[in-house]
C-alpha cells in the first residue's frame, strides 16, 4: 500500500523520496553548495551597487536641494556678497550663521550643535551634514556613518568612503570654479610636495586635471592624502555624479 508522508510526497517501501524522483543525496548537496558560492559571489556584488547608488543619489540630491536653498536664502538675506562668515569656530557663532541664513530654508528633521561648534542638520531621506562657519560642508549619505564622539578627530579618514566635502565661498573671486556658483564639491589651492614629504600650496592654481584630483598629494582621491581624500567629491561630480569605476575605494 501507498504511504504519504508529511510533505505530502508518496513513497515506496520507505524509499528516499529524492532518490525516487531521479536525485541522489549527493547531487543536491552538490546543488545546495553550488547555489551558496553564487549567492556568495553575487549578494556582495549587489550590495555594493545599491550602496553606490544611494550615495549616487543622494549627492546628487544634496546637491540641488542646498543650493536652492542658498538661492531662496539670498533673495530674503541680501547677496551673498554681502553675507557674514565667521572664521572663529565656536558654538554661539556657528550656530547664528545657520539660524540666519540656511536654517528656514532646509528641511530638516533635527538640528544638533557640535561641541566643537559644528552644526549637525539631520535630513529626511537618512542623511546628514555638518556645517562649519558657513564655509566648510561634511556630507553624509547615510547618518548613521556619523559619530559626533570622533567626527573632530577622525573624520578626514572616511573622505571620500562615509563623509563627502563641499564649500561655499561666494566671495573668494580668486577661485574660479566656485565664486558665485553656490555650494560646491571641495576644491582649495593645488599643493606639491617635496621628497622630504614637505607640502607647499599655490596661491591661485584651482583649475585641476581629472588626474591631479586623484593624485594631489594634500587632498588628492586616494588612500593616504594628508588632510584626507576631499576631492573624492569633485571626482564624482565630474562624472555626471556617478562613481567612476576606477574610484578607489569600495562601499
Amino acid at each position: 500500500m501507498k504511504t504519504q508522508d508529511i510533505t505530502g510526497i508518496q513513497t515506496r517501501g520507505g524509499g528516499n523520496s529524492l532518490c525516487s524522483n531521479g536525485f541522489t543525496l549527493a547531487e543536491v548537496l552538490i546543488t545546495i553548495g553550488i547555489i551558496g558560492i553564487v549567492a556568495a559571489l553575487t549578494i556582495p556584488n549587489v550590495t555594493s551597487h545599491y550602496r553606490k547608488k544611494v550615495i549616487e543619489t543622494r549627492l546628487q540630491r544634496f546637491y540641488s536641494v542646498a543650493n536652492n536653498a542658498l538661492k531662496a536664502s539670498e533673495a530674503e538675506n541680501e547677496s551673498w556678497d554681502f553675507w557674514y562668515f565667521e572664521t572663529n569656530d565656536n558654538v554661539i557663532n556657528t550656530k547664528k550663521w545657520y539660524d540666519t541664513y540656511l536654517a528656514k530654508y532646509w528641511k530638516t528633521v533635527k538640528v544638533e550643535v557640535l561641541n566643537d561648534g559644528f552644526v549637525t542638520a539631520y535630513f529626511p531621506d537618512g542623511s546628514l551634514c555638518v556645517v562649519k562657519s558657513g564655509f566648510d560642508y561634511f556630507y553624509y549619505p547615510d547618518a548613521k556613518k556619523f559619530n559626533k564622539a570622533t567626527f573632530s578627530t577622525q573624520r578626514m579618514k572616511r573622505y571620500g568612503k562615509d563623509i563627502f566635502v563641499f564649500s561655499f565661498s561666494p566671495q573668494r573671486k580668486e577661485n574660479k570654479q566656485s565664486y558665485r556658483k553656490g555650494i560646491q564639491p571641495y576644491l582649495t589651492v593645488k599643493s606639491s610636495q617635496d621628497e622630504e614629504g614637505n607640502l607647499t600650496w599655490h596661491g591661485g592654481e584651482y583649475d585641476y586635471t581629472l588626474e591631479e584630483l586623484y593624485n594631489d598629494p594634500a587632498y588628492g582621491c586616494k588612500e593616504g592624502s594628508p588632510g584626507g581624500a576631499a576631492y573624492c567629491t569633485q571626482v564624482i561630480f565630474q562624472n555626471g555624479w556617478k562613481i567612476p569605476e576606477d574610484y578607489p575605494f569600495k562601499f
